[in-house]
């Protein structure tokens, strides 16, 4: 009898404790995802701590891989606020490596997640940019298009795979996979800001290969929600090429610096 009290009670402390730090996951996820919220909105001072909350996480949960996402998604904020200071190419590097390692320990627990393995994707493409690595620039893109093979109607992979191989120079870039990206995404968009956003950043692409037809069709469908997309559209629609530093001003407010979308009233 004393034996299976003890058995009991031990039990039942197990199960208190596994709860216990159940709950800290939780709460740790939780905090994240409203720091991720306030930095997309334009605020770079949470990306601080955003990362110390996850790295503590972590450290007490080393087998959730819920969290290992989420810290991924972490450094690569973290590397995103990088830009708006004196550029620092050996820090940023570090930082994409260490979202790289996170993601990676994400899908060694869950192999199944298709948009960690995107991220993954992600994270390996702008790691080997940074260090002027082609060949591992188109093993990062091939694991993102492995993860909308798996998902395909996955939001989050399509915004991940669009958002981060649009950057790359059109002789590089696969634009079929970019406009069905975006394309599926504003299927899915409420309307509003990000639809505006999407249509002009859909129409840079089909301008930037000659299709100034399509592109002049997505720039006439911005509503006028966003205030920078219906200027950007504007000076588009006036006629000429469309400038690389256009292009790159639209572009500059996607994947971790989504302020135009993300921030209500704001287009700064």
């Amino acid at each position: 009898m004393r034996t299976a009290l003890l058995f009991l009670s031990s039990s039942c402390f197990i199960t208190m404790a596994a709860l216990a730090a159940s709950k800290l996951d939780t709460d740790a996820l939780a905090r994240a995802h409203h720091l991720q919220l306030e930095y997309r909105q334009g605020n770079v001072e949470v990306v601080k701590p955003l990362v110390k909350t996850l790295e503590d996480a972590v450290e007490k949960s080393a087998d959730n891989a819920e969290l290992w996402e989420a810290l991924g998604h972490a450094y690569m904020s973290q590397q995103g606020s990088m830009y708006a200071g004196p550029l620092d190419m050996p820090g940023m590097l570090a930082v994409g490596e260490r979202a790289r390692a996170a993601y990676a320990r994400s899908l060694a627990l869950d192999a199944n997640n298709s948009l960690v393995r995107a991220s993954h994707g992600m994270s390996s493409m702008v790691v080997s940019q940074l260090k002027g690595d082609v060949p591992g620039m188109m093993a990062g893109v091939e694991e993102m298009n492995a993860a909308v093979r798996q998902a395909p109607k996955s939001t989050g992979v399509r915004l991940t795979r669009a958002f981060t191989i649009i950057h790359l120079p059109p002789q590089m870039r696969d634009t079929n996979a970019v406009t069905e990206d975006l394309g599926f995404i504003l299927d899915t968009a409420p309307g509003g800001r990000p639809e505006d956003v999407i249509h002009v950043l859909l129409g840079d692409v089909y301008a930037e290969v000659g299709n100034f037809k399509a592109a002049r069709t997505e720039y006439e469908q911005v509503t006028g929600a966003s205030a920078f997309a219906a200027e950007q559209a504007k000076l588009r629609l006036k006629g000429g090429a469309v400038s690389p530093e256009a292009i790159t001003l639209v572009r500059s407010g996607t994947g971790t610096r989504c302020v135009m979308c993300h921030a209500p009233g704001t287009d700064k």
